[in-house]
């Protein structure tokens, strides 16, 4: 049987098989490294955890993991800081790639070197970048402390010590390293506005700041929006930049959700405990990213308008 573009049914057939033979390693790698733990976490999420001898679920208590978190005063301290944290996170990093974006979107003499410039931070691997950090918020030696006082101040910050301090110098160390990202999809989005609809503008009437409000930022908002998604995705399993800033610290202070999850399972060795946070996460995970992405779909429709 011949069917159209000369090919035999056989012929079709022994292509596909030919193309899941190809593909089926890939297809392997991939159940292997994330549905096989993503299957083994909610089954130790529902079970009991015994380390003794050897590491084996020795029986299953149901949600109880889940309730025990959802009535824990430790995992509500750490949604909230993790809610906190990402908020944060998107609107400084943002903000600040915005301006960034709206100068590189001009025309001047060095511009070029200013975008490497802007990049470097992403190159730096997010362990070097910690390490970078803890030097720079040391109380004695460090950076900022050394230009406060290099400024006439006391320059005696314990950047990492104090609770509230110690969680915004994280997200200095966070937003830095986020900035390039923002940066690039932000001025990729400014350079596809139209400068009809600019110059338009400043023919009507409006200055800068009003163009910017009633042109600029409406058109950019589809480009905002999944870079706002994306940040705040990270912000919910951000660990290595705590990990080597404060270790969850001091006394529970920047314990995100996803720190909290390796303190239960590598600290605490509550494997059930860890896993149910960590599917928890998850959910407030996805509910941000509807919420989110409700934002997204919202602000192309006023863009239409």
């Amino acid at each position: 049987m011949v069917e159209a573009g000369g090919r035999t049914k056989p012929a079709r057939l022994r292509g596909r098989r030919v193309a899941l033979a190809m593909v089926a390693p890939a297809v392997l790698l991939v159940a292997g490294v994330y549905a096989y733990p993503a299957i083994s976490t909610v089954l130790y999420s529902l079970a009991f955890i015994d380390l003794s001898p050897r590491f084996r679920i020795s029986g299953f208590v149901g949600f109880r993991n889940f309730a025990r978190q959802l009535t824990s005063s430790a995992f509500w301290e750490a949604t909230g800081i993790t809610v906190y944290f990402g908020v944060m996170l998107c609107v400084s990093t943002v903000v600040i790639a915005f301006m960034i974006a709206l100068l590189l979107n001009r025309t001047f003499l060095g511009r070029g070197l200013v975008r490497v410039t802007v990049l470097l931070p992403w190159a730096v691997p997010p362990v070097a970048s910690g390490v970078l950090w803890v030097q720079m918020f040391h109380a004695e030696f460090g950076f900022l402390n050394g230009l406060i006082r290099a400024f006439g101040g006391d320059g005696d910050v314990i950047w990492l010590g104090g609770q509230v301090i110690a969680l915004h110098s994280v997200l200095i160390a966070e937003v830095w390293r986020w900035i390039p990202f923002a940066t690039i999809f932000l001025l990729a989005g400014l350079q596809i506005v139209p400068r009809t609809v600019l110059e338009a503008a400043a023919i009507d009437g409006a200055g800068s700041w009003k163009a910017f409000r009633h042109v600029t930022f409406p058109l950019m908002l589809p480009v905002i929006v999944p870079v706002v998604i994306f940040l705040f995705v990270w912000a919910m399993k951000v660990f290595d930049t705590i990990f080597v800033l404060t270790r969850g610290g001091p006394s529970r202070a920047t314990t995100t959700l996803n720190f909290l999850v390796y303190r239960q399972g590598f600290e605490q060795f509550d494997f059930g405990s860890a896993s149910a946070t960590a599917y928890l996460l998850s959910t407030l995970t996805v509910l941000a990213i509807a919420g989110l992405g409700w934002m997204f779909f919202r602000s192309q429709r006023l863009v239409g308008e």
